[in-house]
């Protein structure tokens, strides 16, 4: 009969010392600060460039020759020296000029060459009432950033009764004339009347300031006399607010 012997092993156990520890925690987490250091500072020591723009907010009168414009910086960081191309995205309804001040003159750009930091003029005109937003891209190489230049757009509309105008010679007519907020344009409006073209007619009783609420509506009178040799004749109706004047042409005609 087979006798079965069984060995038994004993794992000796040693501790460690807890300066080993220390000195092994301590050069870890100096080998991941010098990996962080070196990584960032690769990072951030990079040449690049910058856009702001001031104001990145505008608020204007539509239809208004202005001038509306947001200053765009592209500015040099970390050396960079290069040339950033410009481009300006904007919606429907909305004409806008990146220009350069050269002395007394301003000139359409679509390129900066930075060595310095460069300053544009972004000029907007917006035809109708409303918000809008315009974005400002440079790009050079594979590096690109952009700005957005909000942009909210009060104006008024007009309309008269009777539409047309049509009064007769030798005759007087009183015309109503409403006037609409749009888009939040409020305030006391002071007004002027030039007649374009025609002879023997007038207006009177125009008042010299119109006052308006947010979004509210205001109507007044006035009267157009003409005499036997009127055959027609062309106006203009302005107003001017804090954001600027705008008018409206009102024909008159003999029937």
């Amino acid at each position: 009969m087979e006798s079965t012997s069984t060995m038994k092993f004993t794992l000796l156990r040693k501790s460690v010392p807890a300066w080993l520890l220390l000195v092994a925690i301590v050069g870890a987490a100096a080998s991941i600060s010098i990996y962080v250091a070196t990584n960032l500072k690769t990072t951030t020591s990079q040449p690049d460039f910058s856009l702001t723009a001031n104001p990145n907010r505008e608020t204007l009168l539509n239809g208004s020759d202005g001038p509306y414009w947001s200053t765009i910086t592209v500015g040099a960081v970390n050396n960079f020296t290069g040339i950033v191309s410009m481009a300006v995205s904007s919606p429907n309804g909305v004409n806008e000029r990146l220009l350069k001040v050269d002395g007394s003159n301003q000139i359409d750009v679509s390129q900066v060459l930075l060595g310095r930091d460069q300053s544009l003029n972004l000029t907007i005109r917006v035809a109708t009432a409303g918000n809008y937003s315009l974005i400002v891209t440079g790009t050079s190489g594979r590096l690109s950033h952009s700005v957005t230049v909000n942009v909210i757009a009060r104006g008024l509309a007009l309309s008269t009764n009777p539409s047309p105008i049509k009064v007769p010679p030798a005759s007087s007519s009183t015309v109503s004339v409403t006037l609409t907020s749009l888009n939040g344009l409020a305030g006391n409006f002071t007004t002027s009347f030039y007649q374009n073209s025609g002879f023997y007619w007038g207006a009177s009783g125009i008042p010299t300031s119109i006052l308006i609420r947010p979004g509210g509506t205001t109507t007044f009178t006035f009267t157009i006399t003409t005499y036997s040799q009127f055959g027609g004749g062309s106006s203009t109706l302005s107003f001017y607010t804090p954001l600027g004047s705008t008018g409206f042409v009102m024909d008159v005609s003999a029937p």
